[in-house]
């Protein structure tokens, strides 16, 4: 009895407190592999922002190994997971540097994703996982500049932006407005002023900058920046250091109000004459004038900024509401792009893919024919020939006929398991890294993966999505891989007849030959010289300058071209051009469609530049390896 009760005991209570212990300690304990590897993270941006770089230190202290380094993203308990990863080979003892490079995913801040990275042998078997936290670091202040021999004169500015000039109703409330005293060095430096929404000049002389210099403040304001002159001390050497088409203005004397001006608090300040002509529009009680220029603006003042008989507090708080509604303004613009939408690119695929010559129309009637014909038509037709044994016959006569038409009418409608349309991007000079997008259909259900021609540095989904549903198992729904063969892109769908969009960046150009492009605007329309300098003729080349385009058709290898636009076409953004391809869509030019849309895509790349041409054909280098129907697009790109 004992014996038995001792076995029951065994079996339903020591037992399963052993499996338990035994659980427990090699959850606690973690995996013994990890002790193996030891990696140290930081991260970074490109100029643009649009490619984030996270750069990892991996030492192997076991033995020698090849694997696999993987950068694991997930959104939340509801969001699906994105997997970058790349091929490292760690000789035993040694510390190798492993970089990731993620195209930053439209409308995604990296911030709000958990990070973690982890190694994995070449089978799948995980060896090391740990959390980075805060890996993505994004600086969320908004950037003022100042050029200013006043070195305190203008700290009001910084104020009226964050606090008593209505800064709390500019965006998220975490936001913050920072000022920066500027060194002309910074003005060409290819990121300090980049960074700027505002530049502030006032008692500054401009005539000690060098050309480069005051041409970066120009190129910076056409792009979007808002460029505000205060007429200080240096008023005589203000204005004259621009081009003539950037600032027009005929100045006079300087006098002391002799009323009581609507900002000062002693009525002393001192008032520049100045003729603004019709450019210039009058803002703030007639003391700031507005001209717009490109996608930004120039707001001058007829006094000093830093005049010290300014009431700041108020003056700032004007100054704020106009400056904000003027950077807002859709007409001025930003340098904030149009924006993709996963829902509007699957449409914009829709538009590359064109339309099906199969007519559902003419299947429906092909159908009734066919079932009126098989049926009662047959049966009449036999009867009343008295040939009714002839039905074994007829009926699969008429049934071949009937799929032979079919098979005819349908030749233009092509379903395929997995097609692609791809976008190449590319600089004229050769010099700029290459953008690829890779749009993909599959009718299958099943995971798939596909290799790249080229050795791409960054490739990544253009959207996150959210999965709507929570999978314990580490399941991605897009993964990137760095493999000895190159650059593997996968995608796992939810389910059937599903569309995938991909992106890569590729360090080397291999376009080569240039465009020269010298384009200015002649009364809102543009004029100016195009050189084809590339081995390749164009269907279409967009012209666009600071706001406004055009598009030549037909452009040759080696072609020039005198541009005198006849007509004022706004270009707010790229959508512009997203636009027309539509309207050919609607119009059944299919052909037409397609090549617009990928100047969309391209147009979308350069919408940081002010003034730029990119010509479009249809590729002839396969961007994806293997036996793959490919539909694609060279869009080559030359800057003012």
């Amino acid at each position: 009895m004992k014996t038995k009760l001792g076995r029951i005991l065994l079996a339903t209570v020591v037992l399963p407190l052993m499996v338990f212990a035994l659980c427990f300690a090699s959850y606690a304990g973690g995996n013994d592999e990890d002790d193996d590897f030891d990696v140290k993270s930081s991260s970074g941006v490109n100029t643009k922002g649009d490619v984030q770089y996270v750069y990892l230190q991996v030492t192997n202290n076991g033995k020698d190994f090849g694997g696999y380094v993987r950068l694991l993203l997930n959104g939340g308990r509801y969001s699906s997971s994105y997997v970058y990863e790349s091929y490292v080979s760690l000789a035993a003892g040694t510390t190798e540097s492993v970089d990731i490079s993620i195209p930053v995913p439209e409308g995604v801040n990296l911030q709000d994703y958990e990070a973690t990275v982890k190694i994995l042998d070449t089978k799948g078997n995980e060896l090391y996982s740990a959390r980075q936290k805060n890996l993505f670091t994004i600086d969320s202040s908004q950037q003022i500049g100042i050029l200013s021999d006043s070195s305190s004169g203008l700290d009001y500015i910084e104020k009226s932006f964050n606090g008593y000039g209505g800064g709390y109703y500019y965006g998220n409330y975490s936001d913050e407005w920072k000022t920066l005293y500027m060194m002309p060095a910074e003005l060409t430096d290819g990121y300090t002023l980049r960074q700027m929404s505002y530049l502030f000049i006032d008692d500054f002389d401009l005539s000690s900058l060098k050309s480069d210099q005051i041409e970066a403040i120009e190129e910076w304001t056409r792009l979007g920046g808002i460029l505000v002159i205060g007429t200080g001390s240096c008023l005589d050497k203000c204005f004259d250091v621009f081009d003539d088409d950037f600032i027009a203005l005929e100045l006079g004397n300087k006098y002391t109000y002799s009323k009581f001006s609507y900002y000062s608090e002693t009525g002393y300040i001192n008032i520049a004459d100045l003729d603004t002509g019709i450019e210039y529009n009058a803002i703030c009680y007639g003391e700031l004038y507005k001209k717009e220029i490109g996608r930004g603006a120039i707001v001058v003042s007829t006094f000093s900024l830093s005049d010290q008989d300014l009431n700041t507090s108020y003056f700032g708080s004007d100054l704020y509401t106009n400056l904000i509604s003027i950077k807002n303004s859709s007409q001025n613009g930003s340098n904030i792009s149009h924006g993709l939408s996963k829902y509007d690119v699957g449409n914009d695929y829709g538009v590359m893919q064109g339309r099906s010559g199969f007519s559902p129309t003419v299947l429906r009637i092909v159908i009734i024919l066919y079932v009126i014909l098989i049926g009662p038509g047959i049966y009449f037709i036999l009867k009343k020939s008295d040939k009714r044994e002839k039905i074994w016959l007829a009926v699969p006569a008429l049934s071949f006929l009937f799929v032979l038409l079919v098979f005819f009418l349908s030749r233009g409608f092509d379903m395929r398991s997995k097609q692609f349309t791809t976008v190449r991007i590319a600089n004229a000079d050769g010099k700029e890294e290459e953008t690829d997008y890779i749009f993909g259909f599959s009718s299958s259900n099943k995971d798939w993966n596909i290799i790249l021609n080229d050795n791409a540095s960054a490739a990544g989904p253009v959207f996150y999505e959210d999965s709507y549903s929570y999978n314990k198992s580490e399941r991605f729904s897009y993964m990137s891989s760095k493999t000895t063969a190159g650059m593997q892109l996968a995608y796992s769908p939810k389910g059937g007849f599903e569309n995938a969009f991909f992106k890569t960046k590729t360090d080397n150009s291999t376009t080569g030959g240039g465009m020269k492009a010298d384009l200015k605007l002649d009364n809102s329309k543009i004029v100016g010289e195009f050189e084809n300098g590339t081995d390749y003729d164009f269907d279409r080349v967009l012209v666009v300058c600071y706001g406004f385009y055009d598009i030549l058709d037909n452009v040759k290898s080696g072609e020039h071209i005198t541009i005198n636009s006849k007509s004022r076409q706004r270009y707010t953004d790229e959508g512009t051009i997203e636009d027309l391809a539509r309207k050919y869509y609607n119009y059944e030019d299919y052909e037409e469609a397609k090549l617009y849309m990928a100047l969309f895509f391209a147009a979308h790349e350069l919408n940081d530049q002010g003034s730029f041409v990119v010509g479009v054909r249809k590729g002839t280098d396969k961007v994806i390896k293997g036996n793959v129907a490919e539909d694609g697009f060279l869009c080559v790109y030359g800057v003012d």
